[in-house]
């Protein structure tokens, strides 16, 4: 019998989760719910108390885009769970800040298991705010237990196939990490390596995207007008005349 891909990706997750756990916290971080959802604004985050069950018992959510599982080697990928294992450590153990998701004592925790803030993923950027990456320090505590996860045959069954950035930019993060000396994985980014899709319907090579680009901003078809007279701005379609209804002035294009 086939396993359910279900089982088998959030098996797949609590595995690197118990691992990292034992790891790099003493096993002492007490169980969260694992979710996949997409967001093109982070790869993942920590949500306090966001499940209860029906016995009244509330736990802690653990939020993962699987989008940049695709995008980036998998001792990358490995390392967004932990450090929204901080963050669920934090919550537990520490002294959250309400108004900043990234604060110095998780700062400090973070480099304490090998992960070091920034919020470009880079040397030298800022540490603290809402919105912080990392990038994984080379022998450090994450550096050495991701190895010997993924020497026990670790991997990723599935990956997303809708990116929620251009593959390019991720690429030339990793990049520049590696021309600091501050590359550490040694596994392929899943969109380089997963084989190309064929088309069976037709008779030629015909090539079906492995991964999709994310979709062109939408751009907003409306124009800004503004009343020559008492200035009163409003938007409408550029082809429809619109007249103020104080002044009954014909709106026109701001100069």
């Amino acid at each position: 019998m086939t396993k359910s891909p279900t089982l088998v990706m959030y098996s797949a997750l609590q595995r690197a989760f118990d691992h990292f756990n034992e790891r790099l916290f003493n096993g002492e971080l007490p169980p969260c719910l694992i979710t996949l959802r997409s967001s093109r604004r982070q790869r993942g985050y920590h949500h306090a108390e966001r499940f209860i069950s029906a016995d009244g018992t509330i736990i802690h959510e653990l939020g993962l885009h699987p989008g940049y599982f695709t995008l980036h080697p998998l001792e990358v990928s490995l390392s967004t769970l932990v450090h929204e294992m901080v963050h669920h450590w934090q919550e537990c153990f520490g002294k959250p800040s309400r108004s900043n998701h990234h604060n110095r004592e998780w700062v400090a925790k973070m480099e304490a298991i090998g992960l070091v803030p920034s919020d470009s993923g880079l040397p030298e950027g800022k540490q603290t705010g809402r919105k912080v990456s990392h990038y994984i320090k080379p022998n450090g505590a994450y550096a050495k237990a991701c190895a010997e996860l993924l020497g026990e045959g670790f991997a990723l069954p599935w990956f997303d196939r809708h990116a929620p950035v251009e593959p390019e930019q991720v690429k030339q993060v990793q990049e520049q990490l590696a021309e600091q000396g501050l590359q550490v994985a040694t596994s392929e980014a899943p969109v380089e390596s997963i084989a190309p899709l064929v088309n069976a319907d037709t008779d030629t090579d015909t090539r079906i995207p492995t991964v999709f680009s994310p979709p062109e901003p939408r751009r907003d078809p409306r124009v800004r007008l503004v009343c020559p007279q008492c200035e009163v701005p409003a938007w409408t379609r550029p082809e429809t005349p619109l007249v103020c209804g104080s002044c009954l002035e014909p709106m026109q294009t701001p100069t």
